[in-house]
């Protein structure tokens, strides 16, 4: 039976090399921390883990940078099967520690395989296909990987089939100008992402990730300061549910996403091969009637991404085009295709810049939170998944117990998994574009 505290349990960590010959050196006694990073704009993991060895054994061992460790992290109950089972590389040593003359502690940072198989094969090839089959193929043809395409909304991209020349580049540079390419038909962006759970790359979209419901919607994680200091100690039992820490940061930069052009701005393309030119205003006000009408979001929500009512000389922010991009497109390369830029209508034209203005907006209005990793263990939440938080309102009125701004479903972009001796923190980048346009006292 595991320990009342116990939140999960190494049940396997081993070193192993093509130097060692078959060799594996068991090494799960001897791991202090393991801390894993997932992000929604990285197709591999990173992190560190910290070992200590007190027998001399890793200074045998010679490390070069090229040494594999294979975690394989269970839950707590007795017998229970892993839920991670994780290989990285041990590419170079951050930090050696002497605790006394016997002992030495070492950090070394880690990360997945193909990341190397990525930076040691850049290629030139021709591809033909809607975006997300040229990205599966990239993948699977020169990282060996396969691609899970279910985050997609409806399987596809709005896109439809092209043709594109990759001029060598390593495979996920390549995939990275498709991404900056392609949308959902309503200009969501893509995001190409390694996720804690499995070893796949996930290929989904913003449209997909904010329609799902949030995988703790049951039981919400709750942020009260009272609560984070007495929470395990007077009820274990809501202990999992508890956030333990809250950065409200600095999530809006408003003068920098003017310089982006993220409020306003305007596109033209122009085709120096029939001289045509399309021109078309976004704003992103316009972008979240979009997404309210489609039922992307709740209708009846408030957008909480700007001020729209704030003027500057009598006009809102969204009534300026701060930025003006413009583009040169020679159309028609291809008898049979489309090429990378080809398009013949505004709209079209306009959902690459409503992909940027949305990418910008998700990445950089975040709050930080730290919640305890069970739930994300069990449900096998991961970046891309929503999440539901409950901030306690300061002024505690019957009527409204929930601070509204800040309570609501998050998107999960960054998270940062320590699994050190007993416990299994998880500390989370999270964002919304909305708040409830009125909500009750209950959860």
């Amino acid at each position: 039976m595991a320990g009342q505290d116990q939140q999960f349990k190494l049940v396997e960590a081993f070193i192993s090399s093509d130097r060692f010959a078959e060799k594996e050196i068991e090494v799960s006694s001897n791991v202090y921390e393991i801390v894993i990073y997932e992000d929604i704009e990285s197709a591999w993991l990173t992190g560190k883990v910290v070992i200590t060895d007190d027998t001399g054994f890793l200074s045998k061992l010679e490390f070069k940078g090229s040494e594999s460790i294979t975690f394989r992290i269970a839950g707590a109950e007795e017998n229970s099967d892993p839920i991670i089972d994780k290989t990285f590389l041990m590419y170079s040593l951050k930090k050696s520690v002497r605790a006394n003359d016997n002992a030495t502690t070492y950090m070394f940072n880690i990360i997945e395989p193909h990341a190397f198989v990525n930076a040691l094969k850049p290629f030139s090839r021709a591809y033909t296909g809607p975006i997300e089959k040229i990205i599966s193929q990239i993948i699977n043809s020169e990282l060996k990987k396969p691609v899970d395409l279910s985050y997609l909304t409806n399987g596809v991209t709005a896109q439809g089939e092209r043709k594109f020349l990759v001029p060598y580049l390593t495979p996920i540079e390549a995939c990275e100008i498709l991404l900056d390419r392609g949308t959902t038909e309503f200009g969501s962006p893509l995001f190409l992402y390694a996720s804690i759970h499995d070893n796949n790359i996930r290929l989904g979209d913003l449209d997909r990730m904010l329609s799902q419901e949030s995988f703790n919607s049951k039981v919400p994680y709750i942020y009260s300061q009272a609560a984070t200091q007495s929470t395990a100690s007077v009820n274990p039992a809501l202990a999992s549910s508890a956030v333990l820490a809250l950065d409200f940061g600095s999530p809006v930069d408003t003068l920098m996403q003017i310089e982006e052009g993220v409020f306003g701005s305007f596109y033209t393309s122009t085709d120096v091969s029939t001289g045509v030119s399309y021109r078309t205003k976004v704003t992103l006000k316009n972008i979240f009637s979009d997404m309210q009408a489609n039922e992307i979001i709740d209708p009846e929500a408030k957008q909480d991404l700007f001020d729209d009512q704030h003027k500057i000389e009598e006009r809102t922010l969204d009534d300026y085009e701060s930025v003006y991009w413009h583009q040169i497109n020679a159309s028609n390369l291809f008898p049979d295709y489309k090429g990378y830029h080809d398009d013949t209508s505004n709209a079209a034209f306009g959902l690459k810049v409503r992909s940027n203005i949305l990418r910008q907006t998700i990445l950089s209005n975040t709050i930080s939170i730290v919640v305890p990793g069970i739930a994300f263990l069990i449900s096998k939440a991961t970046v891309g998944d929503m999440l539901k938080l409950d901030v306690l309102s300061p002024e505690q009125k019957d009527d409204r117990i929930y601070d509204q701004r800040w309570s609501g479903n998050y998107l999960v972009s960054k998270t940062k998994h320590v699994f050190r001796e007993t416990t299994h923190n998880v500390t989370c980048a999270i964002t919304k574009l909305n708040r409830p346009a009125n909500r009750d006292g209950a959860a």
